[in-house]
């Protein structure tokens, strides 16, 4: 699922000390060294830390989920769910001071019988969609797997039906999005709750998990911020841990997550300027905006240039959902009926102001303009629901607000992220001129909340103990860039990248095509990681029949990007390359 996309968006209702030293000393020995390199590095022992929390028994029941699962008809009837107890702060235990984790399980075999091959441990990404509901379906789409794998998910904490964290900060509207982002790092960073809400936190329950389950290993598999996750994961707990997938990586080899966020900034763009452009000019028949991309480009910036033109396409962006379907091919119908619109609000009203009721008003109009076919009715309704939220006037009072966002937390706590707002207003400015989608999304308004949000927080290093692993990555992915896969399958010693060219989609995993999914089902079943690197083809956009070139083969350089590619250049199925 989407790595969360943090910006400014329209508008919303808003203790043992012997266990304290054996996590300490883990820690110290693998904080600073290089990948690859051999360390004295032991794997924390999860029971002795977990003191009397160890011992307890896991009450299976039925699960209640708070999302639809997908395939609405993912079998549940092997499907069950507990909650178990673990400490707040895996660096200092207190077995009475503790989160709630709900965790969810599809059981297909005993792992005591002969035929047992694994049991996979499944995050979603984010953190912000409960994880919950993974079990049942990653199961409904991989139905090779499930005579001999088990299948089990959970809510991070901080999410879904575990332990909720929140912490109160003041809001003061003088202070404008930046003040109340400061505001709320103030306040928070310093929270010792907040402060449990980390991916190393985060690695120490799903081992714990493994533990409870009475498991020997797992196997994992993350998706998005899940591979960011599983490089603690893996880097801490390697000799509990089969193999890895890592399906649309977050580069590792990084101290944060901001550069991940910052390399976001370029890829939304490439996506949209190279992919998007090139399937609209492609489907003129359908849009009716001609066959040239870069005059579509032109057209479109030139229709939302205006201050409250260009709020009303970010509005429209976020209630269509136009701004997840970028990162789901699927869904770049809903791309093209936008452009199609922002267009037309523009230019039918050339010489008058298409605005004057405000930026809500005008993103409501085009919203109702949509095709009912490319967009579901109950879609429109929902987001015209929400931009009638932005015609309300904002609060003028102070008041103590409460901040709920894991995702923040996490991406805060994580690792250092450049401090002050001088350097992020300077960035903000420079990068805005470069990729115009991205300012107009809102994303580079105000300074993220992290760079008020101090912390100590480092990865540890993989070493040459880390699992054999599949890193998968598209070529177009806007979230997570397919140099951040490429990157991470690098930097990994013990790793083979699938990439998947001319393909936007954020996470890819099950992919449908046996040049993708084959290899993968044949790792989990437990062969041997493919000995070199596979490009795999991609799939048609939707309504096409043919794969098109949109950026350059996966075998040719990627550290130049054209700024506009032929629309109707087919491109070749990939080939494995060394």
């Amino acid at each position: 699922m989407p790595l969360f996309t943090r910006g400014r968006r329209p508008r919303r209702g808003l203790l043992a000390t012997a266990s304290l030293l054996a996590i300490s000393s883990t820690l110290t020995l693998t904080a600073c060294t290089s990948p690859g390199k051999e360390e004295l590095v032991q794997t924390p022992d999860i029971v002795s830390l977990a003191d009397s929390l160890a011992d307890q028994t896991l009450a299976w029941e039925t699960c209640e989920f708070e999302i639809p699962l997908d395939p609405p008809t993912a079998d549940v009837s092997n499907v069950e769910c507990a909650t178990i107890e673990v400490p707040k702060d895996w660096r200092n235990v207190n077995p009475a001071d503790t989160w709630d984790l709900r965790i969810s399980q599809a059981k297909n075999i005993d792992a005591t019988d002969p035929a047992y091959n694994t049991t996979l441990l499944i995050h979603p990404g984010g953190p912000v969609s409960p994880g919950l509901p993974l079990a049942a379906e990653r199961q409904a789409g991989t139905l090779e797997l499930r005579p001999t794998t088990n299948y089990v998910s959970f809510d991070q904490r901080g999410i879904g039906q575990s332990s909720i964290v929140t912490c109160d900060y003041e809001y003061d509207p003088a202070g404008g999005v930046a003040g109340e982002q400061e505001s709320i790092a103030r306040a928070c960073s310093n929270d010792v709750d907040v402060k449990t809400i980390t991916s190393e936190q985060t690695a120490y329950d799903m081992d714990f998990i493994r533990h409870l389950l009475n498991l020997p290993t797992v196997t994992y598999m993350g998706s998005s911020y899940g591979t960011w996750l599983g490089a603690w994961y893996g880097s801490l707990f390697s000799e509990n841990i089969d193999r890895m997938v890592l399906d649309s990586a977050i580069d590792i080899t990084q101290p944060a997550i901001q550069q991940n966020m910052n390399a976001q900034h370029v890829a939304y763009d490439r996506q949209f300027r190279l992919h998007a452009m090139n399937y609209i000019a492609r489907n003129d028949a359908t849009y009716g905006l001609g066959s040239d991309p870069e005059a579509i480009w032109d057209r479109y910036f030139a229709a939302s240039a205006a201050p409250e033109q260009a709020s009303a396409a970010q509005m429209l962006w976020y209630a269509s959902n136009a701004v997840i379907a970028i990162s789901k091919n699927v869904g770049y119908p809903v791309i093209g009926e936008l452009v199609k619109q922002v267009i037309a609000e523009s230019e039918a009203s050339a010489g008058t102001t298409s605005t004057e009721a405000g930026p809500a008003a005008a993103a409501i109009r085009m919203l109702d303009k949509f095709d009912p076919t490319v967009l579901n009715p109950a879609v429109i309704a929902a987001g015209r629901a929400q931009l009638e939220l932005q015609l309300v006037p904002p609060t003028d009072k102070a008041e103590t607000r409460t901040f709920a966002s894991t995702v923040d937390m996490i991406y805060c706590n994580d690792g250092e992220w450049t401090q002050g707002a001088d350097f992020w207003n300077e960035y903000n400015t420079k990068t805005a001129k470069n990729e115009p989608l991205t300012a107009q999304l809102g994303r580079l308004d105000v300074p993220p909340l992290c760079a008020w949000w101090p912390t100590e927080q480092k990865m540890p290093s993989p070493t040459q103990k880390f699992p054999e692993t599949i890193v998968l990555q598209s070529e177009l992915d806007p979230l997570t860039p397919y140099e951040s896969g490429v990157a991470t399958a690098a930097a990994l010693p013990n790793a083979t990248l699938i990439a998947v060219d001319n393909e936007g989609t954020h996470g890819v995993f099950p992919y449908g095509t046996t040049e993708v999914d084959q290899p993968i089902i044949d790792f989990l079943l437990g062969g041997e990681r493919p000995p070199q690197n596979i490009n795999a083809p991609g799939h048609p956009l939707p309504g096409e029949s043919s794969v098109f070139e949109s950026w350059v083969p996966l075998t040719e350089s990627h550290d130049d990007v054209p700024r506009f590619t032929s629309p109707s250049e087919a491109a070749e199925a990939g080939t494995p390359v060394s």
